[in-house]
């Protein structure tokens, strides 16, 4: 018997259909697997770039000397009076004898005593400050402010006050505990504020001040020297170190010693070491390949990555310029003299204790050689900047090659899957034309059958494999 076809669809018509169409979309397949591919290559290109990127952000806080150096403050027993803050790129190493003879202080006044914080009792009126530089500010009270707490809050919100408040309870007077008392924010005579006035109509009590207290500087003995400080708090105390007084201890003194952080550079060093494995290890891993690596996704003999691989191992190896004790001569060094070699695995490793000894031994040498104006962390640098550089460097190009490929291959996934919706259109039209056409026959047929009486000469029939 030959083929019979289903007269409304689907049957054999339409597993021939999706056959076609199903062939039509091997090539969309293929390019989807090559896009898959391309995605993860890119993906591994993300990674690469992190651990090339984190390498060139630790060599930027060791360019120059200022910031190759760090420094650490000593104070001894001087810990519990003063603390201190280094800028370790303007401040020099140093020693310094330092005795706090007294604190910074500042204005304040306390006023005469209340029974109740929160009557309003002192009617209307307002508060003077006089200011350093001549200036004054005037607080004014309202019948809603005319209690204590009222003024303490209305001076604590005015955000550029000079002074704050607050009210104490003073129990020396029973009768009346509660006392305004008001405090300039800043220590030292420069920011002095005086209160000459307060002035009040209609209140039921009265309120003046008490007592006063004026402003004044610090005073220390540095070196043998007696200074004013203007206040507790000084950022620029000596160049780059700045100070904060905790306590006076007139006739104590201590020392107070600015060095070198031994510690502290070698740290950087050592992310500077772990940056350029991060980098030669995913190199090494990529070109570690067998014969089930599928190099189509990773970077196996990639010139580009060997390039960089090639210029940071010459690199290690070359000697640094530094200067000696005759400034118009230089000594050379390998980084293998300073602790930072490869060993046997062709990995970076810092040997620390060498390191820091030859910190020890001739620190700004050491700093030159590093971070000097020709120095290894310099010279790195500049690598590192020359294959990141928009203009031509190869991680840019590399990393837009990657993109252009994938939108490439999604331009043509784009193309091939619209040429194969028009021919699905196309194939179902005729498809379905010539299924109404052997619809018909077979329907003549069975016209012919019923009015023939079935015999077996039909040539209908025999077209249809009947």
């Amino acid at each position: 018997m030959g083929l019979r076809f289903d007269p409304m669809g689907g049957g054999q018509f339409k597993q021939a259909l999706n056959a076609i169409i199903e062939a039509e979309k091997q090539p969309v397949k293929s390019l989807e697997k090559r896009k898959e591919a391309e995605n993860a290559k890119l993906k591994l290109f993300g990674d690469f770039k992190g651990k090339f990127s984190a390498l060139q952000g630790s060599l930027e806080s060791m360019i120059g000397f200022s910031k190759f150096k760090e420094l650490q403050a000593e104070l001894g027993d001087g810990a519990q009076l003063m603390s201190v803050k280094v800028d370790k790129e303007k401040a020099n190493v140093g020693s310094w004898e330092v005795e706090i003879k007294e604190l910074a202080e500042r204005s304040s006044m306390i006023s005469n005593g209340f029974s109740d914080p929160n009557k309003k009792v002192l009617g209307v009126g307002y508060i003077s400050f006089d200011l350093p530089e001549g200036k004054s500010q005037d607080i004014y009270v309202t019948e809603d402010d005319a209690s204590l707490y009222g003024i303490a809050n209305k001076i604590n919100l005015m955000l550029d006050s000079p002074v704050k408040a607050t009210v104490l309870k003073d129990v020396t007077d029973t009768e009346k505990p509660y006392r305004l008392v008001i405090t300039a924010k800043k220590d030292g005579s420069e920011s002095e504020v005086k209160f000459p006035q307060m002035y009040f109509v209609d209140g039921q009590e009265d309120l003046y001040i008490d007592q006063d207290k004026g402003a004044k500087n610090a005073l220390l003995v540095v070196d043998g020297f007696e200074v004013e400080l203007p206040g507790n708090e000084v950022p620029d105390f000596l160049q780059g170190i700045g100070v904060q007084l905790k306590q006076a201890k007139p006739g104590q003194k201590f020392t107070f010693n600015v060095k070198a952080d031994y510690a502290k550079v070698t740290d950087k060093v050592k992310r500077v070491v772990e940056g350029i494995n991060g980098v030669l290890d995913f190199i090494n891993k990529q070109n570690a390949v067998n014969e089930s690596s599928d190099t189509k996704s990773t970077f196996a003999g990639d010139t580009s990555l060997q390039n960089i691989e090639f210029r940071l191992r010459n690199l290690m190896h070359e000697g640094f310029g530094s200067h000696t004790e005759n400034e118009n001569s230089f000594k050379v060094m390998h980084l293998s003299e300073l602790g930072i070699e490869f060993d046997k695995k062709g990995v970076v490793q810092l040997k620390e204790d060498k390191f820091q000894k030859a910190l020890e031994s001739d620190f700004e040498g050491v700093a030159e050689v590093i971070s000097g104006e020709r120095g290894f962390i310099t010279q790195l640098k500049s690598v590192m900047d020359g294959f990141s550089n928009v203009q031509g460097g190869v991680m840019v190009a590399r990393e837009k090659g990657l993109q252009a490929r994938i939108r490439q291959i999604d331009e043509s996934i784009s193309s091939k899957q619209r040429a194969i919706e028009k021919k699905t259109e196309s194939l179902t039209n005729q498809f379905s034309r010539l299924q109404g056409s052997l619809s018909e026959l077979q329907r003549q047929q069975s016209y012919l059958s019923a009015t023939l009486g079935g015999g077996g000469g039909n040539p209908v029939s025999q077209l249809l494999g009947g």
